[in-house]
């Protein structure tokens, strides 16, 4: 029951993100004297770097008139006011300052008629003029734009259009070649996943310990550079649950469930902002992918060698010096080195859910494998609690999915869409 009201508050959250992605039309259009009523529209959001392909479209104008589009950044505090007065039938929707999108334009189509159109290239203006009113850009930006052409029979001899507001995004990430902030760019590649080591110290092999298998990830994909903290979960979940306070320690006390409802959250946050490519989503990461980033080319049971000390990862204690680490609670992230991929923590501070449900794993080579259905999910890496035999690169931990003790946090990896 509880994975169905996780999946339908994903469903809900990207229904809303739909809705609200699209730049927003607002005021008054103007009536001719030909009852022509001018309508502003813009192909898409702009971006900060004017690749978003946003173009912006005047229809509905009486045919064979001059105008301009223009735009302003700032309508705070501005109510619309009607454009010529008593009598006026458009509203001014955009606040001074303002700036011209180019030269004045001919709607062309049939004097009398309703069918003229002007058509302004956002991106293209955007990158002749490196120093218009606005630019450069910065992500969240608002911009108001509206058109006003010639009408001899209104107030004013001129009218205006309605208007439409548009935010700037972030450029839309390519998989495989983008850097993206906070994540680590991983690519697709194979690897031998799972390990062999014997019961009895200091790896503590155990039956859940799988047999060595070929894995092939056939897609790249970003994932977080650190575990996610709690300044992050608090301010886009407006909770923190942590046992041990710390803005940037990882968040913890947990469930795979709040884990998930934290990555269908980011996953509208930014891709509002621009910052999601299609066919892919912020979720968590599958074992095998886990295992993957974590290992970063190595095939030793830690990706730092085959031993692992107190110096290198935040655990209770090393199974390789015999030495007490410390089991006083979590470590700020990035308190320790990272792996050879740019990646903190995949051993030790806390446990980390992954998307897969538990499983044997299956023989042979296997390519992308991702384990749906089961009871129980899987974490990796370890705590700060515990010895460091449990976080080994092919360690396996399974628990209850809600389950949501100090020990467990997560890590969010921006890649292919997968649903459990």
């Amino acid at each position: 029951m509880k994975l169905l009201a996780v999946a339908s508050s994903f469903v809900t959250l990207i229904s809303s993100l739909s809705a609200a992605q699209g730049p927003t039309t607002y005021c008054t259009a103007g009536v001719t004297s030909s009852f022509c009523v001018a309508q502003i529209t813009a192909s898409a959001q702009p971006n900060v770097v004017n690749t978003a392909g946003c173009v912006i479209t005047t229809s509905g104008l009486p045919g064979n008139r001059q105008g301009v589009v223009f735009y302003g950044v700032d309508n705070s505090g501005f109510t619309p006011s009607i454009w010529g007065g008593a009598g006026g039938s458009s509203y001014l929707c955009v606040q001074a300052p303002t700036k011209r999108l180019g030269a004045a334009l001919n709607s062309g189509g049939t004097a009398g008629q309703c069918n003229g159109v002007f058509v302004v290239d956002w991106d293209a203006f955007q990158i002749a003029n490196p120093t218009a009113l606005g630019n450069p850009w910065s992500v969240g930006d608002t911009v108001f734009v509206q058109s006003w052409y010639r009408d001899p029979l209104a107030v004013k001899t001129s009218n205006l259009s309605n208007a439409t507001e548009l935010t700037l995004r972030a450029p839309v990430p390519t998989p495989c070649v983008s850097a993206v902030p906070g994540l680590v760019l991983v690519p697709a590649g194979t690897f031998f996943m799972g390990s062999n080591a014997a019961n009895g110290p200091p790896y503590f092999g155990e039956y859940n310990d799988p047999v060595v298998r070929q894995v092939t990830i056939s897609y790249c994909f970003w994932m977080g550079a650190t575990e996610v903290t709690q300044a992050q979960y608090t301010a886009l979940m407006g909770t923190n649950p942590a046992w041990f306070p710390g803005a940037n320690n990882p968040i913890e006390t947990v469930s795979w469930f709040d884990a998930q409802a934290y990555c269908a959250a980011l996953t509208v946050q930014q891709s509002a902002q621009g910052g999601v490519p299609a066919g892919y989503h912020y979720r968590l990461p599958t074992e095998a992918e886990w295992e993957y980033a974590c290992r970063a080319g190595t095939t030793t049971e830690f990706n730092v060698g085959a031993s692992l000390f107190c110096n290198q990862a935040k655990f209770g204690y090393s199974d390789h010096s015999n030495s007490v680490c410390g089991q006083t609670g979590t470590a700020p992230v990035a308190s320790f080195a990272p792996n050879a991929w740019g990646l903190h923590d995949m051993h030790g501070n806390v446990f980390e859910w992954c998307l897969d449900s538990h499983a044997a794993y299956a023989a042979g080579p296997v390519t992308d494998p991702f384990v749906t259905g089961g009871t129980w999910r899987l974490l990796r890496g370890g705590s700060w609690y515990d010895n460091t035999n449990s976080g080994r690169s092919a360690r396996r931990v399974q628990n209850p999915p809600s389950t949501a003790g100090k020990y467990f946090g997560f890590r969010v990896v921006l890649a292919p869409i997968l649903v459990p």
